[in-house]
């Protein structure tokens, strides 16, 4: 799907007889993050060349550039990061570049969620009560934010295609809020009692917080914190408490613990949730893994 809208972006250069970028060449944006990478296609449009960096499945909590995407950054005008502590080798990546390509950190002026304070989900014990949760995606609003903040960031370097870029925003805004209206409109199907999220990492509070959710999560914010045997003995106690119907595995994730939860338990393993944005086609885009996550959640925890 990537590769497609680089070519018909391509191709609609060609067919219009203009140079993409109307400075001259497209401005190169390198993404360390597939939904960054989006949000650059989406608002830059044929003013931009956009590398995506990691690829389809990559776990985005482990994943460091390699040389071959060392050199693809180095060429590049603009790096868009998704930020909040996600990146840990951005301080390095920096000094490496010394200056020589500008790094957008996208998630640094959304609002975040902390543990243990105004985050509404349960955690493992691993975590101190504070820590930042890198998912901001997986809030609709916190996607239109971003938008904006990109037209911003590809603004400051092609001045010159500055209200085609924040026009650009502001109609993928648009298509976002008929996003959310939908799914408001689905999740809130599901009885109040029944809103809790069972999932096989802590990467939904910014969902939940949005639409009035709990999540209990059998690991931490990222893939590999597993629980120890009383953390799962305490999170399958909450699960028998509340009556909780099904339990969520995710997309690239190992779902042995889920496994384990609904034996002990008997509740219903649902098909597995997006939660990092990197899934395979068709899943491949913000709209499609949060139309999918709704309506797996709904189906799963409705009736």
């Amino acid at each position: 799907m990537k590769m497609l809208r680089n070519g018909l972006a391509a191709l609609s250069a060609l067919v219009l007889g203009v140079v993409p970028g109307m400075g001259g060449e497209p401005l190169v944006v390198a993404a360390t993050h597939p939904l960054m990478a989006e949000l650059a296609h989406e608002v830059g449009g044929d003013h931009v060349e956009v590398i995506d960096l990691m690829e389809a499945g990559a776990d985005v909590h482990h994943w460091e550039p390699r040389p071959s995407d060392l050199r693809q950054i180095q060429r590049s005008d603009l790096i868009l990061a998704a930020g909040k502590g996600l990146e840990i080798y951005l301080p390095r990546l920096r000094d490496s570049l010394a200056g020589t390509v500008r790094i957008a950190d996208v998630g640094e002026t959304i609002p975040s969620l902390r543990i243990g304070h105004d985050a509404v989900f349960v955690c493992c014990p691993h975590h101190a009560p504070g820590s930042i949760d890198p998912h901001w995606w997986q809030s609709i609003d916190n996607m239109k934010r971003a938008a904006r903040i990109v037209a911003d960031e590809l603004a400051e370097d092609r001045p010159d295609a500055a209200d085609e870029f924040r026009s650009r925003a502001a109609d993928y805004v648009n298509r976002l809020d008929e996003l959310k209206s939908w799914a408001r409109i689905e999740l809130a199907k599901v009885p109040r009692a029944r809103r809790k999220l069972v999932t096989a990492h802590n990467a939904f509070a910014y969902f939940a917080h949005e639409f009035g959710y709990e999540v209990i999560a059998v690991a931490g914010l990222s893939r590999e914190q597993s629980n120890a045997p009383q953390d799962l003995a305490r999170t399958i106690e909450t699960i028998r408490r509340t009556r909780v119907p099904a339990v969520f595995p995710e997309k690239g994730m190992s779902a042995r613990q889920i496994e384990s939860l609904a034996a002990e338990t008997g509740v219903v393993i649902a098909p597995p949730l997006v939660a990092d944005g990197t899934a395979d086609a068709p899943l491949d885009s913000f709209e499609a893994m949060t139309r999918h996550n709704v309506e797996t959640i709904v189906a799963a925890l409705a009736n």
